[in-house]
């Protein structure tokens, strides 16, 4: 008898209330001595509102923008919006009689509601799209008004939530990012996902100061202007905002990553709108790639061959990354040659490839198979079994094998209860401030890291890891990837994934195949698949030329069809 699959849990219906509040305790017991006044008052207000109000405020809080209509909120757990509201207008957390432009008001009205309240200001236009309307009406209404005068009083109350900027603080104290909000909670309580149970104290909390956080904030806002930016003299003048900062390096290492990224991407904007001399300023304040990949282009394109060359010879004396690397290498031959330079070329590496032509196949429902799947079909043998695993596995094997350094309580590394890998993750000191990591390649050395490995398996199966996919890593495909791959071959693996996890936990081969009885040893290859027309991109070049230099068994299957 087949057992139904388990039911959902359900959620009560004021289910983000609870969540709220535990955010807002969480900030309190962590953050209160970095609160400014405003923020303590609104704590303080919202703690005395009614259950009916507090919800009302953290559901206008979760929408969009910061004008809502009465006659369109609706919550079955709310049962009077306004005399919720009400109360919330005199605790002084909301306001109904704020001053509007008529584009602000237009935003709340459809374009039928608009040609209703001015019509005979439309004449002749009210077939044109909503956006001309409203111009034509900004031309005749400069001025404010309420929203019941626009609306002479026919279409209810407009709330106005002005508390945004206090409640995007608290997220961000708690998150320690902006890519996480409330839904964190919902996912954990519908037992979508689970978190490993790390440390987080004061001691190593992400934001130490006031000024940090403001710090954090202000880049904030400069990245959502150069989003809504739409002419060249908006990206000068975030770019002159951008410069004016401080130079100097802040000790929050995450503050000067994200300026980082920032003067990246609103240099590249810059390049693209050919203003050069800017986007090479803001490319020289940054120390992430691609900003010196950029500078050497932009260098050499203005004629200052020189300082292209010197930028190239740092990248191939200390690469951020292998990417990084690999463009210097492209770049190297033709700055040599303007410079007068010898350059000793690079040797190829040796790869295995192969031909192959093979049939069509089609699933069931009649679609073209994969040509991944279709080799995997043709290589599978019960003696040679073969699994399509593209980066799963040996990220997998290298995220259990890091589990229990990569949660690790450090300072900065956790800032939230809903996190699948450290804040510092992908940063490059992430090994550095990790010293135990020395331990773990001792378990590589001594073969202890199997137990290890499986043990981690057994115990953290289902907790939530960015590099661990457990649906995929059933026990069976386990066993044989750790009875298959000696023990040098994923350490060499693991290195080169710790150089630089973010970009080289791609690129990893479609296929692995292993022959788990032949003798004296035990063998495995993987293959990438390449079908009519593919080719081979950058990253799967760079993990196959490492394979070749370690002696790690990899292939590329061309393909074509019979």
């Amino acid at each position: 008898m087949s057992q139904s699959p388990p039911k959902t849990p359900e959620l009560a219906p004021d289910y983000y209330l609870a969540n709220f509040h535990f955010m807002v305790n969480w900030v309190l017991q962590r953050y209160s001595d970095l609160l400014n006044d405003n923020e303590h008052q609104f704590l303080a207000a919202f703690q005395q509102l009614t259950r009916a109000s507090q919800c009302l405020l953290v559901r206008l809080s979760s929408r969009k923008g910061t004008l809502f209509r009465s006659d369109k909120l609706h919550y079955a757990e709310i049962d009077s919006i306004e005399q919720a509201a009400q109360e919330l207008i005199t605790a002084g957390l909301l306001s109904s009689d704020s001053l509007l432009s008529i584009s602000d008001a237009a935003d709340l009205l459809t374009k039928v509601e608009l040609l209703n309240l001015f019509s005979q200001d439309l004449i002749g236009i009210k077939q044109s799209r909503k956006e001309v309307l409203v111009a034509q009406l900004s031309e005749l209404y400069p001025e404010p008004k309420t929203w019941q005068d626009w609306t002479n009083y026919q279409l209810g109350t407009a709330y106005r939530l002005d508390n945004q900027t206090i409640i995007s603080n608290l997220l961000l104290l708690f998150f320690g990012n902006t890519y996480q909000d409330l839904t964190e909670f919902v996912l954990q309580d519908l037992g979508l996902y689970r978190y490993e149970n790390y440390s987080i104290d004061t001691q190593h909390r992400v934001f130490k100061t006031r000024e940090e956080l403001e710090e954090y904030q202000g880049l904030i806002q400069l990245h959502e202007q150069l989003e809504q930016a739409d002419a060249i003299e908006h990206l000068a003048q975030i770019a002159e905002l951008l410069l004016a900062a401080p130079q100097t390096i802040s000790a929050n290492t995450r503050i000067e990553r994200r300026r980082a990224r920032l003067c990246n991407q609103l240099a590249y904007e810059l390049e693209r709108a050919n203003q050069h001399s800017l986007a090479l300023a803001l490319y020289t304040q940054s120390h992430l790639p691609p900003a010196r990949e950029r500078r050497i282009r932009l260098l050499e394109k203005q004629g200052d061959v020189y300082g292209a060359w010197q930028i190239v010879n740092a990248i191939l004396q200390t690469p951020c990354n292998e990417h990084e690397l690999q463009v210097a290498q492209r770049l190297a031959p033709r700055l040599a040659k303007k410079m007068g330079e010898q350059i000793i070329k690079k040797s190829p590496f040796s790869l295995r490839e192969k031909t192959i032509q093979l049939p069509r196949l089609i699933d069931i429902e009649g679609n073209n198979l994969r040509v991944e799947e279709i080799v995997r079909q043709h290589l599978d043998h019960p003696e040679s079994p073969c699994f399509y695993v593209e980066n799963l596995l040996l990220n997998g094997l290298f995220g259990m094998w890091l589990w229990p350094e990569m949660f690790r309580g450090i300072d900065g590394a956790f800032a939230n209860p809903f996190q699948a890998a450290p804040l510092d993750f992908y940063q490059d000191d992430f090994v550095i401030k990790r010293p135990g990591i020395d331990q773990l390649w001792q378990l590589l050395d001594n073969g202890q890291y199997q137990d290890q490995i499986r043990q981690i398996w057994r115990e953290k199966n289902g907790i939530t890891n960015h590099l661990v996919h457990w649906p995929f890593l059933e026990e069976s495909l386990l066993d044989l990837a750790l009875h298959a791959i000696p023990a040098s071959h994923l350490t060499s693996v693991f290195k080169r994934l710790l150089f630089d996890i973010k970009n080289n936990r791609s690129g990893l081969p479609d296929l692995i195949q292993f022959f788990p009885n032949e003798a004296p040893y035990k063998r495995y290859r993987m293959i990438e698949v390449k079908g009519p027309g593919d080719r081979i991109q950058d990253n799967q070049q760079r993990w196959l030329e490492y394979f070749s230099l370690t002696a790690i068994p990899a292939e590329v299957w061309y393909v074509s069809w019979q």
